[in-house]
């Protein structure tokens, strides 16, 4: 765990040197006007797992693993935890983070799940280079162990942990539907543990760390001159002089604490989610113009591409069209590389989906002879 809480350490100082104020905003996660405490769900979280860890540490048996399962799950639901992880990557890559980056899925009718929710995350830490933390979720992230726990769909001996109502869970390669809460279950509570240790650290010593007004770029969303606010407490927002004019005369502009009502405010300024989503949307679109492929899960881009597709925005359109069939020749490409012929049975079935929906949605403004083509090879391949 050395490297990976040095890679997390890392990705903070990443950030912060690469665009700060994006690194302010994101520490701040400001939605909307509230308290310190309870404008986000870190407070909580922060505090009931140190409570939690209290007493894993104090118990036995199965107690032990009960409260062992309540840290570990807790740990891995919390939303604004994966927000702050992406949104660090982003502004390492140069983008803009965001309070509502891993939100919703396509027309917003459902919250993002937590196994979602991860997948894309490990797009972004892919692309961010944490292989570490990327190992981390992958080693001791186990949703068969969260759901069951939650759902009250296990049972336990002494030594062992039974899933009921469950699919497996893989170690080593192998389904088990029970293991043994000493040798797998603890060192994945105690791998957590230091993590969130680590997590807690970072984000509360980054806001402490203001301790007097900066003066950083900015944009605002235009470029500007943004002053940092600090003060013997940390981080108290930030604040551009000047960016208003009403009723002929001009007004700073921001987010800044509020010490009178001890609240998180917004001043003459006014969120636009309309235009919000334009911008994160434009980010993402360049992130994966800039990629040779995608590594890890193709979840975020497939939700990227549902929400322009509803959008119905020409230019988004065109761009994310170009994209599929990128990504879908790059894997063209591979399978016939491939030499294993087993392995190339394979393929279509991934490669099509790229194909399928580049012509659902770009025919009417791109070429796709070719596309199609590759389409009809694909699917006699299948048949053949």
């Amino acid at each position: 765990m050395k490297e990976t809480i040095e890679e997390l350490t890392a990705l903070f100082d990443e950030a912060k040197a690469r665009i700060e104020f994006e690194f302010v905003q994101t520490l701040i996660n400001y939605r909307g006007i509230g308290t310190k405490e309870l404008s986000t769900n870190l407070h909580e979280w922060f505090d009931a797992i140190d409570f939690y860890k209290e007493l894993y540490h104090s118990t036995t048996h199965k107690e032990k693993t009960r409260i062992g399962c309540l840290l570990y799950a807790t740990f891995f639901e919390n939303s604004d935890f994966y927000n702050i992880i992406g949104s660090l990557c982003k502004i390492k890559l140069g983008y803009k983070g965001s309070s509502y980056l891993f939100w919703k899925t396509r027309k917003y009718e459902r919250l993002l799940g937590i196994g979602e929710k991860k997948d894309f995350l490990l797009e972004l830490l892919e692309d961010a280079g944490k292989q570490n933390i990327i190992s981390f979720f992958d080693e001791n992230h186990f949703k068969e162990i969260r759901n069951t726990f939650f759902h009250s769909a296990y049972s336990l001996s002494d030594e062992d942990y039974i899933l009921h109502d469950s699919e497996p869970v893989f170690i080593g390669g192998v389904g088990h539907t029970h293991f043994n809460v000493t040798e797998f279950l603890y060192p994945k509570v105690e791998n957590v543990i230091q993590f969130f240790d680590a997590f807690k650290k970072l984000y509360i010593e980054s806001f402490s760390a203001y301790q007097a007004d900066k003066e950083v770029d900015a944009l605002f969303p235009n470029p500007c001159k943004a002053i940092i606010l600090g003060s013997e407490d940390g981080l108290k927002g930030f604040r551009i002089k000047n960016a208003v004019q009403l009723f002929g005369a001009w007004h700073d502009s921001g987010v800044w604490y509020d010490e009178k009502y001890q609240m998180w405010a917004g001043h003459n300024c006014r969120i636009d989610f309309a235009n919000v989503e334009t911008i994160e949307i434009q980010d993402s679109l360049t992130r994966y113009e800039t990629k040779e492929d995608i590594t890890r899960s193709d979840l975020e881009f497939q939700n990227l591409v549902d929400k322009i597709v509803e959008r119905n925005n020409p230019d988004e359109i065109y761009r994310a069209t170009h994209l599929l069939v990128k990504f879908g020749d790059v894997r063209f490409k591979k399978m016939i590389a491939e030499t294993n012929g087993f392995k190339q049975k394979n393929f279509p079935k991934i490669i099509l989906p790229f194909y399928r929906q580049a012509v659902e949605i770009g025919s009417k403004i791109m070429d796709m002879k070719t596309v199609n083509k590759n389409i009809k090879t694909l699917e006699e391949f299948m048949e053949s």
